[in-house]
């Protein structure tokens, strides 16, 4: 089974150290919000990532599972084709 892509929601923005201890995501800002994008190989990598994210201090406010035909980096109404 391929990796799962994942957005994350984060409160406030992120500082770049703490996104040095995220590698791998594609981070975009969505005032008052950071948006995390990331392809995530099981549930456990979710909650690790979860776990971590915790762990730094940070506030979660959602986490989301795309649709495989939908562009991570794009805002939500907008499908890749």
């Amino acid at each position: 089974m391929p990796d799962a892509t994942y957005q994350l929601r984060v409160s406030g923005e992120i500082p770049a150290e703490v996104l040095a201890e995220l590698p791998g995501l594609t981070v975009s800002m969505e005032p008052p919000e950071t948006v995390l994008h990331g392809s995530l190989p099981d549930q456990s990598a979710v909650v690790g990532l979860i776990s971590r994210i915790h762990g730094l201090g940070l506030r979660l406010i959602e986490v989301r599972r795309l649709p495989p035909d939908e562009d991570p980096g794009a805002p939500p109404d907008t499908v890749r084709r």
